[in-house]
């Protein structure tokens, strides 16, 4: 069978976008296929550690990104008033002159991807949707939202934890499913001296943490235990900020509380994790990114793990076999490198749901191995 030379990816995220970068260098055409309109990207900030600099160092954009956000080597402990009580280091897995991770807007970062993707060659159709696919023995054939039809030789299909095309491929079998918890996330100005990511914690009851995005700004978060609440509106996520902040006293967390009614940028969302078994793959159609592993965020590795997926799914493409091996060793590179991950960030999430400093303790050494798997080469 022929090599891959042509790709259609459904989802203009992270992990389409990334691979989009990844398949231009090759030489590979590509075309996204996105739902939404670029006006309307939304999401706080993304936390990227090592593993995903190093995989887009390989596609010639780590040093890029690092200047577009904020890079940071450290993960401390503060109490509720904001003093100091443990700090650990993030090891520099990409380079020894580059941060250990960084945080970074997500707008900004699908800004950089996209800019890269199509002034390689890619093309984005906003707004547009696959209505119907057809998979012969040459490829694929879409049938798109507009009336245009697409041929492909293999299609990817990149849009998210509720992936259409997942649903295409095995119906309901598989579902994301609540772990427990939520996340209060909240945009802000950046303190000067919040230079990596940091944990508020009260002796009893909800902690606090937070990530740097760039000089300029950062963002808190809560994690919410508890059974999988209805809509809230924004009053309601504001109400809920205020109460769960209340008896910290760190001025930067005060005047979280006293804007909370104020802020845009304060939202609620609830934790759905996947881990899909193999196959991923379907003929010539392909899933990666959340459609395959969604993850509880504890190890900031979700947008990680769909970086990789990219880049690897890319070097595979890139050796010239046909898509059946092809898809085939792009698996058995990637599930055994993201389960334990996965796993991992979830008993940290697990852990979290008994919200004590010796519980806080326990997640902290699971921090430190979750941190040594994404050392790990991919």
């Amino acid at each position: 069978m022929a090599a891959i030379r042509s790709v259609t990816i459904v989802g203009g995220g992270i992990a389409g976008l990334t691979l989009a970068v990844a398949l231009r260098q090759i030489g590979v055409g590509v075309r996204i296929i996105e739902k939404g309109d670029r006006a309307s990207r939304l999401g706080t900030g993304i936390s990227l550690l090592g593993n995903a600099l190093r995989a887009l160092d390989r596609i010639g954009l780590a040093d890029t990104c690092i200047t577009r956000g904020y890079g940071y080597d450290c993960v401390k402990t503060r109490d509720a008033g904001g003093k100091l009580i443990d700090e650990i280091r993030l090891p520099r897995t990409f380079r020894p002159d580059r941060p250990g991770a960084f945080g970074i807007m997500r707008p900004v970062l699908a800004q950089i991807l996209e800019d890269h993707a199509t002034a390689k060659g890619a093309t984005i159709d906003f707004e547009t949707t696959v209505e119907d696919l057809e998979e012969t023995a040459d490829g694929v054939t879409l049938a798109l939202s507009g009336g245009e039809k697409v041929g492909c030789d293999i299609l990817v299909g990149a849009d998210g934890a509720n992936s259409v095309m997942r649903h295409r491929l095995f119906c309901d079998t598989l579902k994301p499913v609540y772990c427990g918890q939520g996340g209060l996330r909240y945009t802000a100005p950046r303190p000067p001296e919040m230079d990596g990511v940091t944990f508020y914690r009260a002796a009893v009851g909800t902690g606090v943490g937070a990530i740097p995005l760039s000089d300029e700004k950062c963002y808190y978060f809560i994690l919410e235990t508890g059974e999988r609440p209805g809509h809230l509106s924004q009053t309601e996520v504001a109400d809920l900020w205020q109460e769960r902040v209340a008896s910290f006293t760190a001025p930067e967390l005060v005047e979280t509380v006293e804007r909370a009614h104020e802020a845009e940028a304060l939202s609620y969302r609830p934790f759905d994790v996947l881990m899909m078994p193999r196959p991923w793959h379907k003929g010539r159609v392909v899933l990666i990114g959340d459609a395959v592993h969604s993850m509880s965020p504890q190890l900031t590795s979700g947008g990680g793990m769909a970086i990789e997926d990219a880049v690897v799914l890319a070097e595979e493409i890139s050796a010239g076999r046909d898509f059946a091996e092809t898809l085939a060793r792009f698996e058995n590179r990637r599930e055994p490198r993201v389960r334990p991950i996965l796993d991992t960030s979830l008993a940290i999430c697990y852990n979290e749901q008994n919200p004590t400093m010796e519980g806080h303790r326990k997640s902290m050494d699971l921090l430190q191995r979750g941190y040594a798997l994404l050392a790990d080469e991919f």
